[in-house]
């Protein structure tokens, strides 16, 4: 390698982790959009669901809606309902479980700079929302269905042309942070792990915020000297059933 080109990817590799690492920090830095929102845990979300008519039982439901709904700014995710094979979670289960449903499911589009084509890689980028009182999600949280995300996401046609897919969790504030574990495995596995929780906007009548979402593997990204869209914060909405 030439001392032109060592400096030029010396560079390159400063400048994406210059900025990968203000994205994670301002992130973790700030939940909620705003710093006079309040985390809504899941039994704040339990009371205004009971406020809006909203049974306690589809408390869960309704925080999905909300989050696929609100995410994306101008674009909500449809709700998924396709299974994808997932062999890890088939072994942990003794072949009792061998899917995961996400529940929502977008594609992964890869912009090359700065003035290269964008490409689009399918079922690369899984949503998945959660309103519990606590826990960190570990990868066998629910018969391994935290693993079963990460090992489908890494037989993923992002991650089969060597781009990196992701998983982005859309929480109560209970969940305070990914466990450690999950994280470990998503980075082996080359897998992006993002995480946001809703915060509720005083003032206003039951309105929910999900707040930037926080990148919790950098490194996946600073390997490959891609620079991640920021994802999040959402748009102000209501808990709401379909």
């Amino acid at each position: 390698m030439s001392y032109t080109n060592y400096v030029q990817k010396t560079a390159v590799f400063i400048g994406v982790a210059t900025a990968i690492n203000g994205l994670t920090c301002a992130a973790q830095a700030q939940f909620c959009a705003n710093p006079s929102h309040t985390a809504a845990t899941k039994a704040r979300l339990d009371q205004l669901a009971n406020s809006q008519g909203i049974p306690i039982n589809q408390v869960g439901r309704a925080f999905q809606n909300f989050a696929l709904a609100t995410i994306r700014p101008g674009t909500t995710i449809p709700e998924n309902f396709r299974l994808f094979p997932s062999p890890a979670r088939a072994a942990a289960t003794g072949g009792a479980i061998r899917n995961v449903e996400p529940d929502g499911v977008l594609p992964l589009v890869f912009v090359n700079f700065p003035a290269g084509p964008t490409e689009t890689y399918p079922d690369s980028v899984f949503y998945e929302a959660k309103a519990l009182q606590g826990g960190l999600l570990p990868p066998n949280y629910q018969d391994y269905q935290i693993l079963g995300f990460i090992d489908a996401l890494s037989n993923s046609p992002a991650k089969t042309a060597g781009k990196i897919p992701a998983i982005i969790f859309l929480t109560s504030a209970d969940i305070k942070q990914i466990s450690n574990a999950t994280i470990a495995e998503a980075t082996v596995r080359g897998v992006a792990v993002w995480h946001a929780i809703g915060c509720e906007i005083p003032g206003s009548f039951n309105q929910l915020q999900l707040g930037e979402a926080s990148l919790k593997n950098s490194e996946v990204y600073l390997i490959q000297l891609t620079l991640p869209e920021a994802v999040g914060p959402g748009i102000p909405g209501r808990l709401f059933i379909n």
